[in-house]
């Protein structure tokens, strides 16, 4: 059994299909840190710190306890979660006929030892409709993603290339952790 330290649905949906026994632990997170550094950076900061504010908040009541976080960069400019509607946009409208990359950085930290990893999953996707775009927005599924991008749900469509997982894509590596574990 581990423990999820996060309120992602995506990433409690990975490990239930994984078939990993696991309980949620979610408590809210300072996530603010420069948007300049490099994307890998970014995340793996990101990651270590959600860590120390979760055990500065728990100290020693769990163990096996699993941090992740997703960045998305593309035309090198990092893509948090989207503030409103108009956010949303802006950052799937970069997305759209270009590059986009997803960086999930996840920290697994147990009595025995500590994991820390990061993957990259990217994608190429073609041009946007803007009828489809236009729903996707107004449907608030980009809520709390990272670029506002749903690589399982409207993005999907758009791929024309891919490398990495899609897991990866969602939130969580689980491929690689699931090695570990």
């Amino acid at each position: 059994m581990i423990v999820l330290a996060s309120s992602s649905a995506s990433r409690a949906l990975i490990l239930q299909e994984y078939k990993i026994e696991f309980i949620q632990v979610c408590m809210e997170y300072d996530e603010d840190f420069d948007p300049n550094l490099p994307p890998a950076k970014y995340a793996m900061s990101v990651t270590n710190h959600k860590a120390k504010q979760f055990f500065d908040n728990f100290k020693d009541k769990y163990d096996r306890v699993l941090f992740a976080d997703s960045s998305v960069a593309c035309q090198g400019i990092i893509l948090g979660k989207a503030k409103d509607q108009e956010h949303a946009r802006y950052m799937l409208e970069l997305q759209s006929n270009t590059l986009t990359s997803v960086y999930t950085a996840m920290k697994f930290v147990s009595r025995k030892i500590t994991i820390d990893m990061l993957s990259v999953a990217s994608y190429k996707f073609s041009k946007f409709d803007k009828n489809d775009l236009d729903s996707y927005i107004a449907s608030n599924l980009w809520k709390d993603k990272a670029g506002a991008m749903m690589i399982e749900g409207f993005n999907k469509k758009y791929i024309e290339q891919e490398t990495g997982n899609k897991p990866t894509a969602m939130g969580l590596d689980i491929i690689n952790l699931k090695a570990f574990l």
